[in-house]
């Protein structure tokens, strides 16, 4: 039985974290496992706010102060679970690493943001995996960005499945093989350069389906600070539920929609091989798991409910009233993928485009000033995208009282709504 765990960094905000998360997995340890990891707590969020002030002032005291605060944050965690272990010299070294990485003059913003905000993962694997060591885990770790090989779409990379089979089945199988538990990092890989990319917001979970399908598991695991799989975030809506299965496609549709759970580009690679994902408990591991697999059941056509914050409605016509032709929607589709925008929704007529994306001040202003000279464009800010899968009228009501709708489509399983 080869197992692949993903631990997100929700679960590891603190040293008892770490703690539970090596309970489970020494609990696993005796059959072949491979274990993922997430940056601890909130560090992703800390190294963007930290990029963003040092590309402003790399020499100001918000960006030392920052800095410091993050690296604190990294050793009170270490030191509370190896006290005077000699190794914890070297997270320093990735300390001073990381500030050297600050003071250099980058020219894109986008490969800056993968050269500095790697750091989350490389430190917190480094602490995980130097805890096991003292529980006498017969461990390994293998760093992610010499076994997920990309391209330089820096943000978004997109994987070279044929160089990282190649190095994982080098690197990674072996180990395993010979009894061994390895650990690294998700969300981060490098470019054929040797140049740290990331898979996307999120992407550990990918990072874990990568393995599992080149290592052919038996099963890949996916702990959560929820009982398992809900059919909406139970910290916002009432009366949820665990759903017990559903099949890949459906995962994939809820994936799409942005259900948080689950990476979108998560499934794919586990259908090619019918590996089944188990979203468990973190916190209750004995109880059951949801699963996703090629076996579906009364749960893929319950309702499900998917609210995304933070959303921009831009509206988009030609200068001379024109009707929005293909031309039109490639110019505007090039501006999209030029600032590495993802459509959440999008509708057109006769003479308008709509389209619905997160909410990134840098790239709104990008694109308004790419667009500004062929089109008129309005847009509104500060709105949700409501996405129900499985709907009924009563159910749609229910969710939109007191809202104001922007935006409604339909299709006969699912409905978005742009509301406020």
């Amino acid at each position: 039985m080869i197992r692949v765990f993903k631990f997100g960094g929700a679960l590891m905000q603190d040293a008892e974290g770490v703690r539970k998360v090596s309970d489970i997995i020494e609990e696993y340890s005796c059959e072949p496992l491979v274990i993922v990891v997430s940056a601890l707590g909130k560090t992703t969020n800390a190294l963007e706010n930290l990029l963003n002030i040092a590309l402003k002032d790399k020499t100001s005291d918000e960006t030392k102060n920052a800095f410091f605060k993050l690296k604190q944050y990294h050793l009170s965690i270490l030191n509370e679970l190896c006290p005077d272990n000699p190794e914890n010299i070297k997270l320093d070294n990735l300390f001073i690493e990381l500030w050297d990485a600050l003071n250099e003059d980058y020219q894109d913003n986008y490969f800056a943001y993968d050269q500095i905000v790697s750091f989350g993962e490389r430190l917190s694997s480094f602490i995980v995996y130097n805890y096991l060591k003292t529980k006498e885990i017969a461990i390994k770790t293998v760093d992610a960005t010499e076994i997920i090989v990309t391209n330089n779409s820096f943000t978004d990379a997109t994987v070279n499945w044929k160089m990282t089979t190649k190095t994982i089945e080098a690197k990674v199988v072996p180990s395993i093989e010979s009894g061994l538990v390895v650990i690294t990092q998700g969300f981060i890989a490098s470019d054929d350069r040797g140049y740290y990319t990331t898979l996307g917001r999120e992407g550990s979970d990918f990072t874990a389906a990568i393995i599992a399908n080149i290592i052919d598991a038996n099963e890949i695991t996916i702990w959560k600070d929820v009982p398992g799989l809900m059919n909406a975030d139970p910290k916002r809506f009432a009366e949820t539920f665990k759903l017990k299965n559903i099949s890949y496609h459906e995962a994939i549709e809820l994936a799409f929609y942005g259900a948080s759970v689950i990476h979108p580009k998560t499934i794919q690679p586990l259908k090619e091989k019918g590996i089944p994902l188990f979203v468990r408990s973190f916190y209750n591991p004995q109880s059951s798991p949801s699963v996703i697999s090629s076996d579906s059941s009364s749960d893929e056509k319950e309702h499900k409910i998917i609210l995304k914050d933070n959303q921009v409605l831009l509206s988009i016509t030609s200068k001379n009233l024109d009707f929005i032709s293909e031309e039109n929607l490639t110019i505007i589709f090039k501006a999209l993928s030029k600032h590495k925008i993802h459509v959440n929704l999008m509708q057109n007529s006769a003479v308008s485009f709509s389209v619905c994306f997160n909410y990134n001040e840098d790239k709104l202003n990008s694109l308004l000033k790419d667009l500004d000279s062929q089109f008129n464009i309005r847009y509104n800010t500060d709105l949700q995208l409501l996405t129900i899968r499985h709907y009924n009228d009563d159910l749609i009501k229910k969710q939109i009282l007191g809202k104001s709708i922007f935006l409604e489509q339909k299709s006969r399983s699912t409905v978005q709504l742009l509301v406020r």
